[in-house]
């Protein structure tokens, strides 16, 4: 496959962190505007941001966003921050994306929730309007914080369902908090009828994933664990549960350590539905190009094999139907 077509060839994008996705220039751009001050050098700041090479763990992997973060506390840095990833998206023909953020990481300044989103909505409604790029956003509810608190998120996916949330996820530190630590609050979830995808077998057990299965997701962030249980494929088959993987990103937090263990063929041989994904632009330093190429040197993938996998994630994607007609018969059209 030649790059310069597998980045005009229209794509999909379904795992998309927008703390973790914002071009250094436009980071820098954002911090001078509040007098927060970051390295004027962009390779030393790119050093800050970016995860190395040898990334120890998932803790030092997350380790990067905490420099994102003391920037991303108003309105404007929100907005701008949005419009970026969306800029980004439309560089390399995505049709569709869907950005995650978890709202209680933007309050260190004062910011009430619903400010917080209806920001980060008219960054991607301005990024819409300017690319074409249509979007949604997912609100993620981080597992460390207390449950009453990740329930105002959920109550905030539902105020924000006609607005451009489309659902709703658990982030953040999966070992410590498995997905029955919060039947409850996803209860409530499914109760209001949101749409669910949850982190889940990033690291840790294959049983996370089946766990957030029978909690209500219809879709797995990551879910790479699952490997190693086979037993629970045929639930993730029954259930047509979508895997969002995101490869750079599992070999820098250390998921896998060697290609050979890596599910990509494992799954899809076994009718488990994947789909490919950024995680964090920035942090991983990668694109949806990058990540379609690396399938291919690492499996020989096709282009028709990328447009099955965007395929997936359009059936997988959080939208009304006919809005997923439109996108399948672009995808068709564009192959």
């Amino acid at each position: 496959m030649k790059r310069e077509l597998v980045k005009s060839l229209p794509k999909i994008e379904l795992h998309c962190h927008l703390d973790g996705s914002i071009r250094p220039e436009t980071l820098q751009e954002i911090a001078e505007k509040q007098g927060i001050s970051l390295p004027a050098d962009n390779d030393q700041l790119k050093e800050q941001l970016i995860a190395p090479k040898d990334c120890q763990s998932l803790a030092d992997y997350l380790q990067r966003f905490d420099l994102v973060l003391t920037c991303l506390q108003t309105e404007e840095a929100l907005k701008a921050a949005a419009f970026d990833v969306i800029s980004q998206a439309s560089e390399e023909n995505i049709h569709y994306i869907e950005v995650r953020f978890a709202p209680s990481l933007h309050t260190e300044k004062g910011l009430s929730l619903p400010k917080i989103v209806s920001a980060v909505l008219a960054g991607l409604e301005q990024g819409q309007q300017e690319f074409g790029v249509k979007s949604n956003a997912l609100l993620c509810g981080m597992r460390h914080e207390e449950l009453n608190e990740i329930e105002k998120i959920v109550h905030l996916a539902e105020e924000f369902k006609k607005s451009g949330i489309v659902g709703f996820d658990l982030a953040g530190n999966e070992l410590d908090f498995p997905p029955y630590t919060f039947e409850e609050t996803l209860g409530l979830v499914n109760q209001l009828n949101i749409p669910l995808t949850l982190h889940a077998g990033e690291c840790g057990c294959g049983k996370n994933v089946a766990d957030a299965v029978h909690l209500g997701a219809k879709r797995i962030g990551h879910g790479i664990a699952l490997k190693d249980t086979p037993e629970y494929f045929s639930l993730l088959q029954e259930k047509d549960t979508l895997i969002e993987m995101c490869p750079t990103s599992n070999f820098q937090t250390k998921t896998v350590t060697h290609l050979a263990d890596y599910p990509f063929r494992l799954f899809l041989d076994n009718g488990i539905n994947i789909c490919i994904n950024t995680d964090n632009r920035t942090v991983s330093d990668t694109t949806l190009t990058d990540e379609f190429m690396k399938l291919h040197e690492w499996y020989g993938i096709t282009y028709a094999d990328m447009e099955q996998l965007n395929h997936n994630a359009v059936n997988g994607a959080f939208i009304s139907e006919s809005e997923k007609q439109i996108l399948h018969e672009r995808l068709t059209s564009g192959y």
